[in-house]
């Protein structure tokens, strides 16, 4: 198992990528109304940072991946463990990034449903992935991801 990647539940690029479809979707079918109309600064503001730094932790992490020499795609096999950039601060800076662009686009674009899907993709990211390969890379690294786990956060 270790040597063949994480035997991962769910591809989390996609998640990503048809969660605000969903959302959208969804918002289309059976809005909610709850958030106020999209275009007030009062939502716009914080939204537009909540996208910036899904946009930020999704670039640092890949960059710290391709610095290490490491497989982004969490299919492919896990060359180096990755401590810098912002795996400091997060074991899961892009999975971090994809939940955030969910609340991101919930507020910029008065998107109900991407919260419900926050929380969704969180959820999918959490059981299918994260856990997943926390046991796969436990194997791959032994004491040295050990010790990453306990001087980093999984989520924040």
């Amino acid at each position: 198992m270790t040597r063949a990647g994480p035997n991962i539940a769910v591809y989390p690029p996609a998640v990503s990528v048809i969660a605000p479809v969903v959302a959208v979707a969804l918002e289309w079918l059976v809005p909610l109304a709850v958030l106020p109309a999209a275009g007030r600064l009062l939502l716009a503001v914080p939204g537009a940072a909540l996208l910036g730094a899904a946009g930020w932790l999704a670039m640092s992490g890949t960059r710290a991946f391709e610095k290490a020499g490491t497989n982004v795609d969490p299919k492919q096999p896990t060359l180096k463990l990755v401590r810098s950039g912002p795996y400091r601060f997060t074991r899961n800076p892009m999975y971090l990034g994809m939940v955030v662009l969910q609340l991101g686009l919930a507020l910029t674009f008065s998107l109900d449903w991407a919260v419900l899907g926050a929380a969704v993709v969180f959820m999918l990211l959490h059981f299918g992935v994260v856990l997943p390969e926390e046991i796969y890379l436990t194997d791959l690294f032994g004491a040295e991801y050990q010790t990453f786990l306990t001087q980093t956060r999984r989520w924040l």
